[in-house]
């Protein structure tokens, strides 16, 4: 449980800090490769095990951490644009309920049990999602409050289905801290070339977002790294471990979103909240 409390703190507060960027000003791209180098050397320096892994190992799951790494900096770009424009509450909601798709992924690729409540709980979530991001104007409204969201939603099941995915049948357990390392290492690499064609490599260094870049890069690796432990060591199924994981992180910002960032919601909005959190109930 440990390694499960510390994927849901780390989680929460990578929401918190692409929030907090905004007061800064920060260049979202430059923030977000920043991350993922401070989460690159975080891996080198302090977990990538020393029992070195056998060549054929790496080789049979390194397609998919240069595939999982491409497709983490595209979401976190979604991410943190949604955080700054639809508030964390909102982000955290859509990006966490998500995990209909791996535990749909689970249901059928390892025949995990489908009962009547868990169909309840997937459906229910989409609904929670649409209600979340429903504005009383949509017309006066930024339709990136809305579209965002979704994206994330989307992208984000997509995202957690294949980490269930390579954890299950590709990486070993003394094997999850070099995967992890080389999935943000390929996210970084990523983020370099998009900096050089944009030419934001040679703007002038910002220090806030250097610093929120590093610690944003430390609670993402802990996110990804303490999630896999937990689906490893916790015995409990993954739709389990998926559902108690996404169900805390969006109480945990729900709360920092209301009382550090003053985020308004409608009641419309509370509703979609609070439905949320039944159907994540109801996929335990």
């Amino acid at each position: 449980m440990i390694y499960l409390a510390a994927s849901i703190l780390s989680s929460s507060m990578i929401f918190v800090v692409f929030r907090l960027a905004k007061n800064y000003q920060s260049r979202l791209a430059v923030l977000i490769t920043v991350n993922y180098l401070a989460a690159t050397l975080l891996g080198i320096f302090l977990l990538v095990p020393r029992e070195p892994v056998a060549p054929e190992r790496i080789i049979r799951w390194m397609p998919y951490a240069i595939l999982l790494g491409v497709l983490f900096i595209v979401m976190f770009f979604f991410i943190g644009k949604s955080a700054q424009k639809a508030g964390i509450t909102v982000t955290t909601l859509a990006a966490k309920l998500s995990l209909v798709f791996p535990v749909i992924f689970s249901l059928f690729y390892f025949n995990e049990k489908l009962s009547v409540l868990k169909i309840i709980g997937i459906i229910s979530a989409v609904v929670a999602v649409a209600l979340t991001v429903y504005k009383k104007d949509l017309r006066r409204t930024n339709l990136q409050f809305v579209f965002l969201p979704l994206t994330i939603f989307l992208g984000t099941g997509l995202v957690d289905s294949l980490v269930k995915f390579v954890q299950a049948t590709k990486i070993d357990d003394n094997e999850v801290s070099l995967y992890t390392t080389l999935v943000f290492f390929a996210a970084f690499l990523c983020g370099i070339c998009f900096l050089l064609v944009s030419g934001q490599l040679k703007e002038k260094r910002h220090f806030p977002t250097i610093l929120l870049g590093t610690i944003l890069g430390m609670v993402n690796f802990g996110s990804l790294y303490f999630l896999l432990q937990a689906l490893n060591k916790t015995g409990m199924d993954s739709s389990l471990v998926f559902a108690l994981n996404n169900m805390l992180i969006v109480a945990l910002t729900t709360v920092f979103g209301t009382v550090i960032f003053k985020e308004q919601l409608n009641k419309v909005n509370f509703a979609g909240i609070l439905l949320a959190l039944l159907s994540l109930y109801f996929l335990l």
